[in-house]
């Protein structure tokens, strides 16, 4: 079973850090200009595929009617566009050998 471990940005900077030589400022520097690009990317309705890991793109939800179950009050959601991730075929099998080895 897999445990939930939420990665908080400080963290995930330094599991990066680690792996590059690079320092702490500079690794942040360079996660946030990468989240930067990406979401430029989205923003334009472009689509980010990154051979492995997988693709970013922007899907839009439908408008759609919301109840609210204890009043049964109804109202109409309006359609919005959502940043989506599918995840490529390397990044898939590394998932499948991860729980393989988890079982």
């Amino acid at each position: 079973m897999l445990n939930k471990i939420i990665l908080k940005n400080k963290d995930f900077i330094q599991k990066i850090r680690q792996s590059v030589s690079t320092n702490g400022e500079q690794t942040a520097e360079l996660v946030e200009l990468t989240t930067s690009i990406i979401a430029k990317i989205l923003s334009e309705g472009d689509t980010l595929a990154i051979k492995g890991f997988g693709s970013f793109e922007v899907k839009k939800k439908e408008e759609r009617i919301s109840v609210n179950p204890s009043t049964g009050d109804r109202w109409m959601i309006p359609p919005k566009l959502v940043p989506s991730f599918k995840p490529g075929t390397i990044m898939k099998e590394k998932l499948k050998l991860y729980s393989d080895h988890e079982q």
